[in-house]
């Protein structure tokens, strides 16, 4: 992906999802969207026109309610605050 497609992708992303999730995300969320959102421009043959705003919507879902879910990074914090003490 070139400079350009990047930031047209960037940019579609933005408006689907919107700043304050995207704010929202703990880092390892962050992590699996981005390779979600790859994978999704890979299975369009690179071109970003074709990724619909249900598709960007459902990668984010699917991130944020199956891979990651906030149980599961508020129990990670807690495990990571627990060893360091």
């Amino acid at each position: 992906m070139n400079k350009t497609e990047r930031e047209n992708y960037a940019r579609k992303v933005l408006n689907v999802l919107g700043i304050e999730r995207l704010k929202n995300l703990h880092k390892l969320q962050k992590q699996s969207l981005n390779n979600q959102l790859q994978d999704l421009f890979e299975e369009h043959n690179n071109v970003i026109e074709t990724i619909t705003d249900d598709e960007i919507m459902g990668r984010y879902n699917l991130v944020t309610q199956y891979i990651y879910p906030s149980d599961f990074i508020e129990m990670s914090e807690i495990l990571k605050q627990n060893d360091s003490t």
